[in-house]
């Protein structure tokens, strides 16, 4: 039986990309902020970028005007997010 390898030994892996839901940009996973459904069904920043669940990810504060304004919230939590909070979430975006 033959096994092949995905990646060559002498390959770096890849950074993981993800696409910011307000801008649309691909960027690397840990350039970008990632939010989580919290246990209220709103929106909150994962700092630690590992809490359970369907996660989404914004360049900054300046992307979730353009999310919001897109309304994408709903589809990237898969319409698990109850009415968002937009003031706690922007106060958030600025701590982080």
């Amino acid at each position: 039986m033959v096994i092949k390898q995905i990646c060559a030994p002498d390959r770096q892996r890849p950074n993981p990309e993800r696409t910011c839901i307000g801008c649309g940009r691909r960027r690397p996973k840990s350039v970008l902020i990632r939010l989580a459904l919290g246990e209220d069904g709103q929106p909150i920043v994962d700092g630690r970028k590992g809490a359970a669940g369907r996660g989404a990810y914004l360049c900054g504060k300046g992307c979730l005007a353009a999310a919001v304004k897109r309304k994408v919230f709903q589809r990237a939590f898969r319409g698990k997010m109850k009415q968002l909070d937009r003031k706690n979430l922007e106060a958030a975006l600025e701590g982080s």
